[in-house]
C-alpha cells in the first residue's frame, strides 16, 4: 500500500470547501459527509492509486497529475513509485478552472 503525503494547501482546500457548506449553505449534516467521502476516496487511492486516469492537459499529465470526483468536488493527486507514495495536491469544487489553479505553483512549491 502506498503513503499519502499531503500538500501545505490541501488542508485550506478540503476546510474552505467544509465550511462553504456547513456555513453558507447551512448544511452541515452535507458537510460531514463530504469529509466521510474523502476519508474513503483517500483510502481507495492508496490501495489503487493508478486505476483513476490522467487528468486531460499535456503538461500536467507530465507531471502525472490525476483525479478522482468527491460529490461535486475533485481531488488531484500524483504517484511517486519510487517512493511508493501519492501526493495528495488539490481538492476543488468541480466548475473552478483547475487547469488554472494546478498550474499557479510547481509540485515542488506545493509538497515541501
Amino acid at each position: 500500500m502506498y503513503a499519502l503525503v499531503f500538500s501545505k494547501v490541501i488542508r485550506e482546500d478540503i476546510d474552505s470547501s467544509y465550511t462553504y457548506i456547513k456555513e453558507t449553505l447551512e448544511a452541515p449534516h452535507a458537510a460531514e459527509n463530504l469529509i466521510k467521502d474523502i476519508v474513503e476516496k483517500l483510502e481507495y487511492i492508496k490501495k489503487t492509486p493508478y486505476a483513476r486516469s490522467l487528468v486531460h492537459d499535456n503538461y500536467l499529465t507530465s507531471l502525472g497529475i490525476r483525479s478522482i470526483k468527491i460529490k461535486n468536488y475533485v481531488l488531484y493527486y500524483n504517484v511517486e513509485e519510487e517512493k511508493k507514495s501519492i501526493n495528495i495536491i488539490r481538492f476543488f469544487y468541480n466548475k473552478r478552472d483547475w487547469i488554472k489553479l494546478l498550474k499557479e505553483k510547481t509540485l515542488e512549491e506545493l509538497m515541501k
